[in-house]
């Protein structure tokens, strides 16, 4: 029963620890997150408990969902969209050729990765459509994302 108490007392230390370094809560993203808010140590090891037993911390990174914004698919598009606006000019480029390292980094980012080939061609057989006249950094991404939703092969190995 002593050691018991011992090692919840060092864990609780430890957590108190951690959570009381920053200035904001750092029990993470998820339920317990949310639900104990204050930034007191106790506040946090609940909040982290809570997380913990839950398993809701899970959910909420994969979803963006719980308070969890810092990753996740929410993540994964705001990457796509901070890329293409820096890369724009040399992705057109490149997606033109079908060849170039800012257009494989794209397609990576669009979850095409592993057939980076496959995405290279897609593009540079489908640039008139994905680069309209006028074409934005916002509308490459939206005719990007439906071309490949309809394109049978990228369908199936792209995550987007």
């Amino acid at each position: 029963m002593f050691n018991r108490k011992m090692l919840l007392a060092v864990a609780a230390v430890g957590l108190a620890a951690s959570a009381y370094a920053g200035g904001q809560n750092d029990a993470g993203c998820g339920l317990g997150s949310m639900l104990f808010k204050e930034d007191k140590p106790v506040h946090q090891i609940v909040a982290a408990t809570t997380n913990g037993t839950s398993g809701n911390q899970t959910f909420g990174i994969t979803t963006g969902t719980l308070g969890c914004t810092s990753g996740g698919l929410l993540k994964a598009s705001k990457e796509r969209e901070v890329f293409v606006a820096t890369n724009f000019r040399a992705l057109e480029r490149e997606m033109a050729a079908g060849k170039g390292e800012y257009a494989s980094s794209l397609g990576s980012l669009m979850g095409c990765g592993a057939h980076s080939d496959k995405f290279l061609s897609f593009s540079k057989a489908n640039y008139e459509t994905l680069f309209p006249k006028g074409a934005t950094p916002e509308m490459l991404l939206e005719n990007l994302g439906r071309g490949i939703a309809a394109d049978p092969v990228l369908a199936q190995v792209c995550g987007v």
